[in-house]
C-alpha cells in the first residue's frame, strides 16, 4: 500500500512540476593517433548519451579553435563567445602512446595485449579554469584461440583498451558533477526526490543518504546507506532504499549521488567443515547478490583426511536479510578432482551437485559469521575417483562489501 501511495505521488509531481533542463553541456575534444582518438571520442559520446547525465553538443571548425586557444592559454573569459561555444564544460582527451604486444607462454598459447596513454582534463568554459587532470592508462588483453584469428585478437585487444579508457573518464565525471536531490517522501523502503532527468538522473543511478549539519559556522555533510533509481520522470524520481543509514530517515535529508556504490552486494566468505568418514573441508566463495533474495558466486574448496580432493564450481543462492539474521537456501553445481596420485589413470574426476541450507549472523554491516549445512551428490566421469555422497557442515566468516 505505501509503495503504491508514493507511485501515485511520484505521477502527481512528474505532471504538475515543470522544470528546464539543467544537465552539464559537455564538449568532447579528442586529439592524438587518429583512429584511436576517434573510436575513443565516438565510444564516449556514445556512453555518455545512453546515460542520460549529460547534454552533448556537437564541434565545428570555428569550436575546434576556440578550444585550441583555451588549451594554448591563449583565451581569457572576456575573449569568449559563449553563444557560439554553448558548453559548460570541455572534456579534453589526447592519446599520447598506444602500442600492442603479442605474448605467448610455454604451451603455446598466444594472446595480444593493448595499451593506451591517454591525458584528461575538465576545462570550465566560462572559467577557463581546470577543474581537474588525470594520466589514465588503460590496458586491453584478448586470446588467440582455432575460433579467434591473431588480427581479431589484436583488434579486441585495442576495443577492450578502448572501453577501459572510456569508462575511466565516465567515472571521473560523475565524481566530479554529483548529483543532489531534496526527499520529498517515504513510503517503507521508497523514496520520492525532487528532481529526475532535468538533472541528468538515470534508472539505475547509485545515491547515498546525506545529512547537513553546522559547528561554528563550518557546514558538514555525512553520507550513508545505498539507494538505487527504479522510477524515473523528468522532474521526479523514487529510489528504493538497499541499504539504510545509520542515522534517522527523515524527509529533511538530502540524497547524494555516490558512484563508489554498487547495487550488488559482494561477499567473501571463508569457511570450515566437516564431512562424514573423517573428512575437513576448507573453502572459499565469492558470491554477489542483489539485496532481493538472489545470489550467484563461485567457490573452491579442499576435502581433507581419509580422501584429498580439489573442486570449483558454481552457485546459486537465495539469501534474504531480516535484520541481524540472513537465512540462505543454495546449491553448488561444481567438478571434482582428486588430489592423490594415481598410477593408473592421470585424471580422477567427478560432477558434483550439492544443496545446502544455513544462516548468517550479522554483526556488523560488512562483517557476518555463517553456519550450513548439506549434502555432496557425486558421479566420477573420469578414472577412479572415490565419490562423496555424504552430508557435511559449514562454520566460517563473511566479509561483505
Amino acid at each position: 500500500m505505501g509503495k503504491k501511495i508514493l507511485i501515485l505521488l511520484f505521477v502527481l509531481v512528474s505532471l504538475l512540476v515543470f522544470s528546464e533542463d539543467s544537465r552539464k553541456t559537455l564538449l568532447i575534444y579528442t586529439k592524438g593517433y587518429s583512429m584511436i582518438s576517434n573510436k575513443v571520442e565516438h565510444k564516449l559520446k556514445e556512453r555518455i548519451i545512453e546515460m542520460g547525465k549529460y547534454r552533448l553538443i556537437e564541434r565545428n571548425l570555428n569550436v575546434m579553435n576556440e578550444v585550441e586557444r583555451i588549451l594554448s592559454g591563449v583565451a581569457n573569459k572576456k575573449d569568449f563567445n559563449l553563444n557560439q561555444l554553448a558548453a559548460d564544460y570541455i572534456v579534453y582527451v589526447e592519446v599520447i602512446d598506444a602500442n600492442s604486444r603479442r605474448k605467448t607462454d610455454d604451451e603455446d598459447n598466444v594472446w595480444y595485449e593493448y595499451e593506451i596513454e591517454g591525458a584528461y582534463r575538465l576545462i570550465d568554459v566560462e572559467t577557463s579554469q581546470i577543474l581537474e587532470v588525470k594520466t589514465i592508462d588503460a590496458y586491453g588483453s584478448y586470446n588467440v584461440t582455432k575460433f579467434i584469428s591473431e588480427d581479431e585478437a589484436r583488434e579486441n585487444a585495442k576495443d577492450l583498451a578502448i572501453d577501459y579508457l572510456v569508462s575511466s573518464l565516465v567515472y571521473r565525471m560523475n565524481k566530479l558533477f554529483l548529483i543532489s536531490a531534496n526527499i520529498i517522501n517515504i513510503e517503507n523502503n521508497m523514496v520520492l526526490i525532487d528532481a529526475g532527468r532535468n538533472v541528468g538522473i538515470y534508472k539505475g543511478m547509485m545515491f547515498s543518504f546525506a545529512k547537513v549539519y553546522k559547528i561554528n559556522d563550518d557546514v558538514y555533510r555525512k553520507k550513508d546507506g545505498k539507494l538505487i533509481v527504479r522510477e524515473l520522470s523528468q522532474n521526479s524520481a523514487v529510489l528504493e532504499i538497499l541499504v539504510k543509514p545509520k542515522f534517522e530517515l527523515s524527509e529533511d535529508l538530502k540524497v547524494i549521488e555516490n558512484p563508489d556504490l554498487s547495487p550488488i552486494r559482494a561477499h567473501l566468505v571463508l569457511s570450515g567443515g566437516y564431512m562424514l568418514d573423517d573428512n575437513y573441508i576448507f573453502r572459499m566463495d565469492f558470491i554477489g547478490d542483489n539485496y532481493k533474495g538472489f545470489g550467484f558466486g563461485t567457490f573452491i574448496d579442499f576435502i581433507f583426511g581419509n580422501k584429498a580432493n580439489f573442486s570449483t564450481g558454481f552457485s546459486l543462492y537465495y539469501m534474504k536479510d531480516f535484520g541481524i539474521i540472513m537465512p540462505q537456501l543454495g546449491v553448488d553445481l561444481y567438478m571434482s578432482s582428486s588430489l592423490e596420485y594415481d598410477t593408473e589413470y592421470a585424471t580422477n574426476i567427478a560432477l558434483g551437485i550439492s544443496p545446502n541450507i544455513g544462516f548468517e549472523f550479522l554483526i556488523t554491516d560488512n562483517f557476518g559469521i555463517t553456519l550450513n549445512g548439506g549434502y555432496k551428490f557425486e558421479s566420477t566421469i573420469e578414472g577412479n575417483f572415490e565419490e562423496s555422497n555424504s552430508p557435511f557442515i559449514r562454520l566460517g566468516i563473511d566479509i561483505l562489501f
